[in-house]
């Protein structure tokens, strides 16, 4: 557990430091708007909120895991250096929870930042689970993070949200490796009223490649 935590924060450090110096491009050309991409990764539960996770890369991992295939096409529309797509998957859960998810989002991305093959995405749609998930439920009581006052009550429909930082493959312009935040939300109590927040976080590794 130690070891993902810090494999974590290197990676996450190192895009950050890259992301800041400027590089030549590496590539060749530029992908043809008009590709669809194959998206293929598979991530880990954890208990820690999205915030933290994004800025202080803190997580608390629990034995339930996803595997997700979907596709991705990016859209003919740019706003300054902001590019824009659509993403569709399928996600499997094993392990604590076992069941089937549903997503799909438009998803903004600043694409090869100063020159660099790094890029940063965010993602925002709906997500549909074949049932409620166990782990997005809590009761009332004490538990070793503390005292949960009021009881959680998640729902198969949520919001979808996704945080990423992407590498493409050094001397390949057509295939992107990625961490992903896969993120399923309540957004404070309009899926799953009352708010405490009812929803789930999945670290994920994977790729992304054009067709």
């Amino acid at each position: 557990m130690k070891q993902k935590k810090h494999s974590f924060k290197i990676y996450s450090l190192l895009c950050c430091i890259l992301c800041l110096v400027s590089v030549k491009p590496i590539f060749s050309s530029p992908i043809p708007k008009d590709n669809w991409h194959l998206v293929f990764y598979g991530g880990i539960f954890t208990e820690t909120d999205l915030l933290p996770i994004v800025l202080r890369q803190k997580t608390e991992y629990q034995k339930s895991y996803i595997g997700t295939l979907g596709l991705y096409r990016p859209l003919d529309y740019k706003l300054r250096f902001i590019d824009f797509g659509f993403e569709g998957n399928i996600t499997k859960h094993f392990g604590t929870m076992n069941h089937w998810e549903f997503n799909a989002f438009y998803i903004a991305k600043i694409d090869r930042i100063a020159g660099s093959p790094f890029g940063i995405s965010i993602g925002e749609g709906l997500s549909l689970a074949s049932e409620n998930p166990k782990l997005e439920n809590k009761a009332k009581g004490y538990y070793l993070d503390g005292l949960q006052k009021d009881a959680i009550e998640s729902r198969a429909l949520l919001n979808y949200l996704m945080v990423e930082v992407s590498s493409y493959l050094p001397f390949e312009h057509k295939t992107e490796l990625f961490l992903r935040v896969h993120h399923r939300s309540g957004i404070f109590g309009l899926y799953c009223p009352p708010d405490p927040n009812c929803g789930s976080n999945f670290i994920s590794y994977g790729f992304r490649t054009a067709l």
